[in-house]
């Protein structure tokens, strides 16, 4: 009996390594629920061809993504803004059934020249988390650019720090620091609430040290890199967990994303 087991856990590890497509979640059963896109894996919006390339799998194409813009419309799933969360949140109940959000982080610049003007065609909402010491240098979005998206309606902003320190790393008034000035920083240059938070590396989500410090300084939604999907209304309590379609995936890795939550095991 032992020798069959052994030999079956090799045949497993063996049909895994040889076919792919089997370390795909197509198997698990199907989730609903609140499907919060990390485009980091919207992180990037740009051209990458080079699958070494370091970035390559947080980099989606402007291409796929009008793609995964148009899937989610033509399978009936509901882009929803950070507000519409918050309503949501607040009244405890939604006519919304397939809820998604789009969410990128750290605010690159590539998210107005290649995501907004899709945001724009389509009318779909997104939400960027920003750090606020990187607004205006190379490579980053300038406050221009985010007053215009934000102006549009459909692009709304959370923090995501002042310097994307690694929070569970730092003393509890550094924690409080990063997270107070970055929201008051934003508040003051939008001249608007800020509700959303997201760890950096997805550090001190889960850590009891650090997540009570978030809603303490005022935010509704902090936003993890747990992946997963969410219930919906979201209760807050657990971080919102997100899926991360990724650079070179197929749309039938994208159903996986929002069906499972991932599409790899």
């Amino acid at each position: 009996m032992t020798w069959c087991i052994a030999a079956l856990a090799v045949l497993i590890i063996y049909l895994f390594w040889r076919f792919p497509a089997l370390r795909k979640t197509w198997y698990l059963p199907k989730r609903s629920g609140l499907v919060a896109l990390m485009y980091q894996m919207y992180h990037h919006v740009g051209v990458l061809d080079n699958p070494q390339d370091q970035q390559f799998p947080f980099t989606i194409r402007p291409d796929m993504l009008e793609r995964q813009i148009l899937f989610l419309k033509a399978n009936g799933y509901m882009p929803i803004s950070a507000a519409e969360l918050e309503t949501a949140f607040r009244v405890g109940k939604s006519a919304v059934s397939k809820p998604v959000m789009l969410t990128f982080d750290d605010g690159y610049a590539d998210n107005y020249t290649h995501l907004f003007p899709l945001l724009k065609k389509y009318q779909v909402p997104a939400l960027i988390f920003l750090i606020t010491d990187r607004i205006g240098t190379p490579e980053y979005l300038t406050w221009d650019q985010i007053k215009e998206m934000k102006d549009s309606g459909l692009v709304s902003f959370g923090s995501h720090t002042l310097s994307h320190r690694r929070l569970r790393s730092l003393p509890d008034e550094e924690i409080v620091r990063e997270l107070t000035e970055s929201k008051r920083v934003l508040e003051e240059k939008l001249g608007a609430p800020v509700t959303a938070f997201c760890y950096p590396f997805g550090a001190g989500g889960f850590d009891k040290r650090v997540r009570p410090q978030v809603f303490k300084a005022g935010y509704l939604f902090d936003f993890s890199t747990k992946k997963g999907i969410n219930p919906w209304p979201w209760k807050g309590k657990s971080t919102l967990r997100r899926a991360f379609p990724r650079g070179g995936e197929s749309l039938f890795d994208y159903h996986l994303q929002l069906t499972r939550g991932q599409s790899k095991l």
